[in-house]
């Protein structure tokens, strides 16, 4: 991770910075259809030590693991970014929206995205739910962050979790549908 701008955090697709990663390998394709316009990056894992999350209840999720899968949509024109995590037995773990400043790709088509803190996790079976808000406070009260950084990322997270709560939330379809594209080729 680097930074740039006022100290945001530029978060790349392929995890360059992860120490506890041995093998992976990263497709990345563009993808303009009727459901979806934007980047997508499949990453298969092989790491030295399995990577666990606790969940709001404090129960442990696995996130990375050898023959995990992690699908990155990068939507055209959005502040966040949607990564499903799959097992090995390519079953949803867990969803995660990561609300950002902005994205691009990198000089080697990498996708990346400006990290404005805020994630909303999403389990099977579960509602959603926001984490990382202190962070976002603390990167305004440092001066990292501006109030506009701040109100951008408020009102994506909102208006994403209303999407959710509704079940309009597409990107989480489209998701799956783009794991078994990118499997088949």
């Amino acid at each position: 991770m680097g930074e740039v701008g006022s100290k945001l955090i530029r978060t790349n697709a392929d995890r360059t910075d992860w120490g506890n990663v041995e093998e992976k390998e990263v497709k990345v394709v563009t993808v303009k259809t009727i459901g979806f316009s934007g980047n997508v990056t499949l990453t298969e894992w092989k790491v030295k030590d399995p990577l666990y999350i606790q969940d709001e209840r404090g129960r442990a999720v696995g996130v990375a693991a050898d023959g995990y899968k992690w699908l990155q949509l990068f939507p055209d024109y959005a502040n966040y970014t949607v990564t499903s995590v799959y097992d090995e037995n390519g079953q949803p773990v867990l969803r995660i929206v990561s609300i950002c400043k902005g994205q691009g790709v990198t000089a080697d088509r990498i996708p990346w995205y400006d990290d404005l803190y805020l994630q909303m996790m999403i389990l099977p079976g579960a509602q959603p739910y926001m984490i990382h808000q202190e962070l976002l406070e603390e990167a305004v009260q440092r001066g990292e962050l501006d109030v506009n950084d701040y109100e951008l990322a408020w009102r994506t997270a909102r208006h994403v979790m209303d999407e959710c709560l509704k079940g309009s939330f597409d990107l989480l379809l489209v998701a799956d549908m783009h794991l078994c594209n990118l499997i088949e080729n």
